[in-house]
């Protein structure tokens, strides 16, 4: 029979861990040494979702790379890494839905965390957003642990800094970011007006009319002749014609009015406050954001996030020897991506009159199929632009000499070069 094997075992193995020797480790603010992620109603409010959406959707664009820094240049190493973060982060998920993930987490949360998964060479193999039931930190030999538990019942712990872990708000816990104690209330305010508007619209749609009783004091009265009413005139088979008929002592009056009232002022400051608290626009939720207030919305929200994830994603997945050559994961900021039409064309004239771009980068700033090779590759400048080196003679006009050939002497000195037969 072949062994029943669900995603925890996927994950982490089938190995369990032994807790006997860890303990609750101690923080400097604060007792209470875990963290459980938000459980209030918030991502069940429409407004909260669509402002976490709206973050999230653009965060789920990121194309991160492994690079090598050197101290005068970054190279693209274009290694397995690549993959695994561009496309594929693990059997389950796109990179598109890994980010998003993520970027929610750190919204409704204000804590993303992921755990990324080696093989037995080291070579990392997939990494997967952890959404438990709440997070504990425990202690042994000196070192700091981190145990998820899980709703089903399952746990593993696992040393924290293997963990990529990003933060919001992070002030009060030591390791975790706070609370959303701030936007409770509006969160309850959120919730009370969506239940009461709903209530509100049930009972427009089934109010057929106003019938007025004269002469009625008794409310047993009052609801007699209400029924009587309803069976005498509104019922299909007692009334086929569709015609009411009523005496002196009673008067009704149809509901036209369908419409459920809104309390637009209302509305406007919860959608305010939670928009606020959460780093969105009205244009950015919906979508018709200028190219300014998309470039300002990228800097001040996701550019920062990026930068979180650039160092959480270096930490855990390189060693500290690894990081010393200069390997890198980085989230690129390019909010050139968000700019209009004139100001991509600006730009690209920009870095081709200085010579910075290549045919292909300019190609993709236009979301434009690259040309690849050495044409690709092929670095473009005007030809207004000099050498600061030759300026002074290109002013004066004095002849540009060419420059004289190595000494050959050089080559013999058996510092430099090597016997081309080795």
């Amino acid at each position: 029979m072949a062994e029943k094997r669900g995603l925890f075992e996927k994950i982490f193995g089938s190995k369990k861990t032994d807790d006997k020797n860890y303990a609750a480790f101690k923080l400097l603010s604060s007792w209470e040494s875990s963290f459980v992620p938000f459980s209030g109603n918030a991502w069940d409010i429409s407004i909260v979702r669509a402002a976490v959406d709206a973050f999230a959707r653009r965060v789920s664009t990121a194309q991160p790379r492994h690079v090598r820094v050197f101290s005068e240049t970054t190279e693209a190493v274009n290694s397995y890494l690549d993959r695994i973060l561009q496309y594929k982060p693990n059997p389950y998920m796109t990179s598109a839905d890994f980010y998003y993930k993520l970027a929610a987490q750190y919204k409704i949360n204000n804590n993303a965390i992921a755990y990324p998964v080696f093989d037995d060479m080291g070579k990392l193999v997939a990494i997967y957003p952890i959404e438990a039931q709440y997070f504990e930190l425990l202690e042994n030999a000196g070192e700091m642990y981190c145990r998820f538990r899980f709703t089903n019942g399952n746990s593993y712990i696992t040393p924290y800094s293997d963990l990529i872990h990003v933060r919001r708000h992070f002030l009060e816990n030591d390791i975790f970011g706070d609370r959303n104690s701030p936007i409770t209330p509006v969160l309850n305010t959120a919730n009370t007006f969506n239940q009461s508007m709903s209530k509100y619209a049930e009972l427009i749609s089934v109010i057929r009319g106003i019938l007025k009783v004269n002469g009625v004091a008794k409310t047993a009265d009052l609801n007699a002749r209400r029924d009587e009413f309803v069976k005498d005139n509104l019922r299909m088979e007692n009334n086929g014609a569709g015609v009411i008929v009523t005496d002196n002592k009673t008067e009704f009056q149809p509901t036209n009015e369908r419409q459920t009232p809104i309390p637009s002022a209302q509305l406007e400051y919860v959608k305010g406050e939670i928009y606020d608290y959460f780093g969105v626009s009205k244009e950015i939720v919906e979508n018709t954001a200028t190219a300014a207030k998309e470039a300002a919305f990228y800097n001040g929200e996701i550019a920062p996030f990026f930068r979180k994830l650039t160092q959480a994603f270096t930490n855990a997945i390189f060693t500290e020897r690894e990081q010393g050559f200069g390997n890198r994961i980085v989230f690129n900021v390019n909010s050139i991506q968000f700019s209009t039409l004139a100001g991509k064309v600006n730009a690209a004239k920009f870095l081709t009159d200085i010579g910075a771009a290549t045919l292909d980068q300019i190609l993709t700033m236009f979301d434009m199929p690259t040309i690849g090779g050495e044409e690709g590759a092929r670095r473009v400048q005007t030809l207004n632009m000099i050498n600061a080196n030759l300026a002074d003679k290109y002013q004066t006009g004095t002849k540009l000499e060419e420059e004289p050939p190595d000494d050959e002497e050089d080559d013999d000195d058996g510092e430099t070069g090597g016997n081309d037969d080795d």
